[in-house]
């Protein structure tokens, strides 16, 4: 009886044979990630594969608009609060238009992240620009680093990752900072 090893070509056609059916497997039983939640999730985890070995596929235009929705809610509370003595947004019909029309929070237009507060003065909306600047500059991140909770840093993978510029609007200025992408890489450190 004569025994034959198979060729190390036959070996290499069947591990490539094997590996396409796995991720051909895999690609057909992916899990759409729609909601800024659950991307920050699989931020944190850094996983391609994720609930019950589905390959993760993201959906960043829902991604943007969900992170809107929910740091929007965060921040535009406050300014409510200040300029109409209310801390809760949704029993406040003007504020509820002030959203609407972007005279007051968040929103997205392509890639870029706009935030509006037509109640500025001059010298209000140069002290947020400021604070803005600070807060997405590497300086800043490389001194909190370790201090940040998983929400922060995932605020700021965010707009590392989906958005171009910040654009910082009042009824009589606008000012555009560039997000030029400087922490890629700098949160696997």
């Amino acid at each position: 009886m004569n025994s034959q090893k198979p060729s190390k070509a036959l070996l290499a056609k069947n591990f490539l044979l094997n590996v396409s059916l796995i991720l051909l497997t895999a690609c057909s039983q992916s899990h759409e990630i729609t909601t800024w939640n659950e991307w920050c999730d699989s931020e944190a985890t850094t996983e391609l594969f994720g609930m019950e070995g589905r390959m993760n596929v993201y959906n960043h235009a829902k991604i943007r608009q969900d992170f809107i929705k929910d740091y929007n809610e965060i921040l535009v509370e406050e300014l409510v609060s200040s300029h109409f003595w209310d801390a809760s947004i949704q029993t406040n019909q003007a504020a509820e238009t002030l959203i609407k029309t972007h005279q007051i929070g968040f929103w997205v237009t392509g890639n870029q992240l706009h935030f509006a507060n037509t109640h500025l003065t001059h010298k209000e909306f140069e002290g947020d620009v400021e604070r803005f600047k600070t807060f997405l500059s590497i300086e800043t991140l490389k001194a909190n680093k370790y201090q940040l909770n998983d929400f922060q840093l995932c605020v700021y993978k965010t707009i590392d990752e989906m958005y171009e510029s910040f654009i910082i609007h009042t009824n009589d200025e606008t000012h555009t900072i560039p997000l030029e992408f400087l922490y890629r890489g700098f949160f696997e450190k």
